[in-house]
């Protein structure tokens, strides 16, 4: 089924990715949202649908009332399209860049808050191949520690390979009690559709096995031009140095040529705040959260 005209919406579907892989291409996105990868298989999380305004593709998330919208993807007047939407679902916009904010910022209808919660974090490619400098010593002693104590194998995943990824994401899910967490078991089901899709989404991936089995993957495709962003990586948590191990194999050897890595937001948590900071950060892209005032 075609995305529907505005005012209308309907739910993603796996049909529609021609449609946003066009519209990514002609618009290359800066935030890590934007690829059909983390919006269709996040999509029943955050119940997202689909609609066509002018030349714009317009996302809404019915997960919460009142419903939110993301930043309209394509070209023409931006900001006419906003304030059609906003006035029509008293709604609210997330998740826009700095460049959306920049041209309604002294609108004063609207109200805009910085959302660091969801903030990318993006680092140059080099700095975390190379790990140069006493800032990464500590990544670096983790790393040699690792290869010291343990006989592994980097393998890149592929589409022959792939179904392997979820007994490990199962054997990862019962240490950190997904069942029990909301967002690990949304996180889970995301990283499943992933992996089904992981040829026709176009995505790179990396393992690492220790005695046959794998204890560490990585997931990430190119989000523009010279940015690959992350969409999951993980490593049993037992394993000492493992998950440093796991993203240097995987940029050393899939992230060549590329100027940027994107590792995501750190959703407010702090465990994940600290270990995405001490990566040093070469810039966030900022987002924000857009909603009307209330006329007087």
């Amino acid at each position: 089924m075609n995305i529907q005209n505005y005012p209308n919406f309907k739910p993603l579907e796996k049909e529609d990715l021609s449609i946003f892989t066009q519209a990514f291409k002609t618009n290359p996105p800066l935030i890590s949202e934007f690829t059909f990868t983390n919006l269709y298989s996040w999509r029943d999380t955050y119940k997202l649908k689909a609609s066509w305004l002018d030349d714009f593709i317009i996302l809404c998330s019915e997960s919460e009332a009142p419903m939110r919208f993301f930043d309209p993807i394509g070209t023409g007047d931006k900001r006419k399209a906003m304030e059609k939407i906003l006035k029509d679902f008293k709604g609210s916009f997330i998740r826009l860049p700095e460049e959306t904010i920049a041209f309604l910022s002294d609108d004063a209808r609207f109200r805009i808050e910085l959302d660091m919660d969801n903030s990318d974090y993006v680092y140059k490619a080099e700095d975390l191949i190379t790990l140069r400098g006493r800032k990464y010593d500590g990544k670096r002693n983790l790393i040699r520690n690792f290869q010291s104590n343990n006989t592994y194998e980097y393998i890149p995943i592929t589409a022959a390979n792939a179904h392997e990824c979820l007994q490990f994401e199962e054997r990862w899910c019962s240490i950190k009690n997904c069942d029990r967490i909301v967002g690990l078991s949304n996180e889970r089901r995301a990283l499943q559709e992933m992996v089904r899709n992981f040829s026709d989404f176009e995505l790179i991936g990396g393992l690492i096995k220790l005695q046959k089995d794998i204890y560490a993957l990585a997931l990430a495709q190119k989000l523009n031009s010279d940015t690959l962003v992350m969409h999951g990586l993980k490593a049993d948590p037992h394993i000492s140095g493992l998950y440093q191990a796991m993203l240097w194999e995987f940029l050393s050897k899939e992230a060549k040529g590329l100027a940027y890595v994107n590792l995501e937001q750190d959703v407010g948590q702090e465990g994940l705040r600290k270990a995405k900071q001490s990566y040093h950060p070469a810039r966030m892209i900022k987002k924000y959260t857009l909603s009307a005032l209330c006329e007087k």
